[in-house]
């Protein structure tokens, strides 16, 4: 668990890694290659373990991996991303919040996607429990795979605890997004990579909106303009959601210094004056 430079959490929690999505500016698969040594000898070292279901439908045709214990390279220090970008538990990690007693807002899963399509129940399920141990933190989820959630929620597979906060990554007003009336829910429309409308609404239910601009150099990122973060905030306004602008020099091109910067009521005590 690492403390974060991120605005709206104080540490990142990873016990899973990887991702099959293909954005195209994605940090995290960048980040992962740039620590992951040769992948090829990581997972023939024996220390790799491949996931294997009792029913191997469940793999739905991906290879995934198990981490036991921290990957140790002869003679160097532990890779955190032995398996590159390809999804894996990471076991050793799941006791981590409940070994960090000074309650924390967690961003659970900053280089993976909990609720991506090929991650099985069981690890979900291992996840939650991770979470539920360590009841004084509050956990933020993000997924780019709402469906999942919802179908969670039908089968009464979601919990819906006070310190538990669903959110789904968005960068335009036409991606659907999860909410629901019974869970807390939030947004982070990051990378900004278009217009929300004027007559852009957000429903009662989302009660946190937080927005970001593409970093780094990629040929052909967007530059939100001032006019997409005016109306986001506007809908926000109406149902009174919080509204958290991400500090970066991006963010601060288009908008000034006076970044809006805040936070729910119960997620204000991981950061000094809800900042």
């Amino acid at each position: 668990m690492n403390k974060s430079p991120i605005d709206w959490c104080d540490f990142t929690w990873n016990p899973i890694t990887g991702c099959l999505h293909t954005c195209e500016y994605c940090y995290a698969r960048k980040l992962a290659r740039r620590f992951c040594g040769d992948v090829r000898l990581n997972k023939s070292s024996g220390q790799i373990k491949q996931w294997l279901p009792d029913d191997p439908k469940d793999m739905k045709g991906n290879i995934l991996y198990v981490l036991p214990e921290p990957f140790k390279a002869e003679g160097k220090t532990p890779l955190q991303f032995p398996t590159g970008f390809s999804p894996t538990l990471h076991e050793y990690r799941l006791p981590m919040p409940a070994q960090k007693k000074k309650p924390a807002n967690i961003f659970v899963c900053s280089m993976a996607d909990l609720f991506g399509a090929w991650v099985p129940d069981e690890w979900i399920r291992r996840v939650f429990e991770a979470c539920e141990a360590a009841p004084w933190h509050n956990y933020l989820f993000l997924t780019k795979n709402p469906q999942r959630l919802i179908d969670m929620g039908a089968k009464g597979q979601l919990p819906a605890k006070e310190n538990y906060w669903y959110g789904t990554t968005i960068t335009d007003d036409a991606t659907p997004f999860f909410y629901s009336e019974a869970h807390n829910c939030f947004l982070s429309i990051e990378p900004l990579m278009g217009a929300f409308g004027e007559d852009g609404k957000l429903p009662p239910a989302i009660k946190w909106v937080i927005i970001g601009a593409e970093t780094g150099n990629r040929r052909g990122k967007t530059t939100p303009e001032r006019e997409w973060i005016e109306s986001i905030i506007s809908a926000a306004s109406a149902t009174g959601a919080a509204v958290l602008i991400k500090d970066s020099k991006e963010m601060r091109a288009v908008w000034g210094d006076d970044l809006i910067q805040q936070f729910p009521q119960t997620l204000t005590h991981g950061k000094e004056d809800g900042k």
